[in-house]
Order: C-alpha cells, then sequence, then structure tokens
C-alpha cells in the first residue's frame, strides 16, 4: 500500500499476545510509536498502518468486547479524543463539530492514553468560556491501557451514542479498539496528513479527511475515503475594515514554533525577509514563538539589512480570525518549512489574499494542496516577491458566510448531513 508504515515487531506482539500481561507491554510498544513521527523516512513520507489496523478487531475479540450496532443519527453524538489542546487545528475541529451539532447532544471523551491530564484540572472549566461545546467532559482513569479499553467500551455501551467522531492522536489504539464495536457509527476524522496514524484503514462506518493532501493520499491507496474540508466557523462578528498602519501591508502568519525552525530548501527567514523587502509590509506573527525562532529571525533580517521591529511577534490567541482582524492583517503567508492546515481556511475566510510555500523538494505529504483557486502557490522566495507585486488586496471580511469557500460549505454538510436544512 502507497505511503505504507510498518513496525514488525509491534505488529507482531498485538497478533501474539494472549495474556494481560503480553497485550499490555504490546499495547504500550504501540502507543510508543509516536517517537517515530518524527524520523526521517516517517515525516512526510508514511500516513497509513494496515497491518496494525489488522489487529484491531481481533484485540476487541480477544477482550471480548460485543458488537453494539446502532442507527446513525445526530441525535447523541460522542466525539473520542485522546487529548484536546487550547491551540492547533486538530482541536478546533472538535470546536466546530460540537457547535454545528450543539452542547445538549455532545460529549466529550478522552483517552489520555499518554497520562497528560489530571482530573482535578476539569475544575471549573464548564464555567468558562469555550470553542468547544458540550452537555458532559469523560476523561478516562484506568489504570492500565488494556483497562481504559473497557472502561471507553462500557462508557459507550451506557451512553449509546448514535454518532462517534473519531479525532485521537496518531497511535491511540484505546480508541481504535474500543470503537470497533460501535464501528457502524464510528467515523474516523483522520487530520494526520503527514505522519502515519492507527485507524485510518480500519472498517469504521465512514472515512473522512480534513486535508486535501491526505485525501489525495488515501485515495491513491485505494481507501474508501470521503473529503469534508476543515472549516472556519466563526460567531456573528462584525468584521470592521482593518486599522491603518501608515499605509503599509500588514502581512500574518500563524503556528507554532516547529512549524518554522530548521529548512528544506530554503528557511523560513527567507520568505519574511522576501516579503519585508517589498518596502511597504510589515509582518505580525501569531501564535507561541520561543527565543531560538525569535533570534534566528531576527538575525537574519539583521543580515538582510532589514529592521527586525518590521517582524511582530504577537502571541498566542483562541481565535485566529479576530486576531486577523484586529491587527489590520491585508494578507496571509503559511508557515514554512511545515505548512499550516486550518489557519489557512481561516485566513481565507476572510478574503485574505493567502500564500503558501510549497517546496517540490520536500515530502510528498508535506507538499501543501487544497482544491480551488483560492490561494497562490509560491516555490520560493523569489516567486513570493513577484506574487506580492501583483497582488489585488482585497479588503478584511470580503468573504461572509452567505458566501464561504467550498471547503467550509463541505464541512458544515458533511457534520450536519441530511439534518442539515442547506444541505
Amino acid at each position: 500500500m502507497e505511503f505504507e508504515y510498518r513496525k514488525p515487531e509491534v505488529e507482531a506482539a498485538l497478533r501474539e499476545a494472549r495474556t494481560v500481561e503480553a497485550l499490555e507491554a504490546a499495547l504500550n510498544a504501540a502507543i510508543g510509536l509516536v517517537g517515530d513521527l518524527g524520523a526521517p523516512d516517517v515525516y512526510g513520507w508514511k500516513l497509513l498502518c494496515p497491518a496494525l489496523d489488522a489487529e484491531i478487531p481481533a484485540i476487541a475479540r480477544r477482550l471480548g468486547l460485543v458488537d453494539l450496532p446502532n442507527a446513525k443519527s445526530n441525535e447523541n453524538v460522542c466525539i473520542v479524543a485522546t487529548q484536546i489542546y487550547a491551540r492547533g487545528g486538530h482541536s478546533k475541529v472538535a470546536g466546530d463539530i460540537s457547535s454545528l451539532i450543539g452542547a445538549d447532544r455532545t460529549t466529550l471523551v478522552m483517552t489520555d492514553v499518554y497520562g497528560k491530564l489530571n482530573p482535578m484540572g476539569m475544575l471549573g472549566v464548564r464555567a468558562q468560556p469555550s470553542p468547544l461545546k458540550r452537555r458532559a467532559d469523560v476523561l478516562l482513569r484506568g489504570a492500565s491501557l488494556a483497562g481504559k479499553i473497557l472502561e471507553l467500551f462500557n462508557i459507550l455501551a451506557a451512553i449509546r451514542p448514535t454518532r462517534i467522531f473519531m479525532l485521537t492522536h496518531h497511535f491511540d489504539i484505546v480508541a481504535a479498539v474500543a470503537l470497533w464495536p460501535f464501528r457502524d457509527v464510528v467515523e474516523f476524522l483522520h487530520h494526520a496528513d503527514h505522519v502515519p496514524a492507527i485507524g485510518a484503514t480500519v472498517a469504521y462506518s465512514e472515512h473522512v479527511d480534513l486535508t486535501w493532501t491526505c485525501h489525495k493520499a488515501c485515495l491513491a491507496a485505494g481507501l474508501p475515503a470521503s473529503y469534508a474540508g476543515m472549516t472556519a466557523l466563526r460567531a456573528d462578528r462584525a468584521l470592521r475594515p482593518p486599522p491603518a498602519h501608515a499605509g503599509r501591508l500588514r502581512i500574518a502568519t500563524c503556528g507554532p514554533a516547529a512549524k518554522y525552525k530548521g529548512r528544506a530548501t530554503f528557511a523560513w527567514s527567507d520568505f519574511a525577509i522576501a516579503a519585508l523587502r517589498r518596502g511597504d509590509v510589515d509582518m505580525v506573527h501569531v501564535g507561541p514563538a520561543d527565543e531560538e525562532l525569535k533570534s534566528a529571525i531576527t538575525s537574519g533580517l539583521r543580515e538582510a539589512g532589514l529592521d527586525p521591529q518590521l517582524y511582530v511577534f504577537a502571541g498566542e490567541t483562541p481565535d485566529l480570525v479576530q486576531a486577523l482582524i484586529d491587527q489590520g492583517a491585508g494578507a496571509y503567508l503559511a508557515s514554512y518549512p511545515v505548512s499550516g492546515g486550518k489557519a489557512i481556511i481561516e485566513a481565507q475566510s476572510i478574503g485574505l489574499p493567502t500564500f503558501v510555500p510549497v517546496d517540490s523538494a520536500s515530502p510528498p505529504l508535506l507538499q501543501f494542496d487544497l482544491p480551488g483557486e483560492t490561494w497562490t502557490r509560491v516555490g520560493s522566495p523569489a516567486e513570493l516577491s513577484a506574487a506580492l507585486a501583483t497582488m489585488t488586496p482585497a479588503p478584511l471580511g470580503a468573504a461572509s458566510a452567505a458566501n464561504p469557500p467550498e471547503p467550509i460549505d463541505q464541512f458544515e454538510q458533511y457534520v450536519l448531513g441530511p439534518e442539515n436544512p442547506a444541505a
């Protein structure tokens, strides 16, 4: 299978485990594969784990998990995740699903297979504003991974969800096994567009790709995958004209520091320099930036004879769309050498001209793509300079909820399905 990831020793351990102790060791080996995600021969090259996936039904049978079929609807929805974060496209997708379905019909269940969550950390969370709308948070507390599988199965057997959105970590085998008996209503949301993910080839009721690059790869591998482009839902808000920046064009970028570090053919600072050399441009960086990244950008600009103060670090935000409005962004430049996903959609949703560096020398799964002529591909800093020179700035807020980019419409129709009166 194209883009196939293999780990024969872990596959054999899962297949041959016949005692609780052996199974627990094999499950731990599976979740421990997270250490492989950054390997040069994996990152950007591997996506699917068919041999690991093949063991999912057998493990469920060995644990005595009986099938519990149900009719699919949006009446009683569960989002099953490994962990939900304060930022990031993965968690925002969960928030968008819950906003569309409604809090009164949505339950969040987190497996916490890596033991990062504290139940007391949930104290008071429900009283705080959150993009995630739900009636209850459930956190698995089983002392072992096999115990967590049984715990999740029993919780879902009690809730009897009519639809389960599987939005888990790449190697969350706990969720993959526990959800197998509910496969008639389980939908695997494939958000790992450049690294392997357990569950992508399991016969759940639906395999849904959230990114176009991932979708093309899954189709090439012969999977019955559908596409529902990530959304940029936003609450009703007055989209006002951007504040003036002394006649300058403000270009925004957004993402965690890891997406900007290192280099492929170029470094991120090369693209920043190309943008700022236009002369009437400054840049604003939304998202966490450590001292290493700040130092690399600052030194790169100085060496190019540019004022580092033209590159502003705005810090983190829970709402990128609002930050783009508040910062007066007139264009958006995606991260490099690792591109964003949801942030690009959000920038387009308010009509910003959007430029995405796509390095032809990068691994195939790292080469961002999106259907429609709603963004500009730039293969080098020189191409960015040329694109900016011919750019026609769009007024902020040119896109509207009544006329959203196609991927937004696809996502809403996917989540709401036949219950969506507009579908």
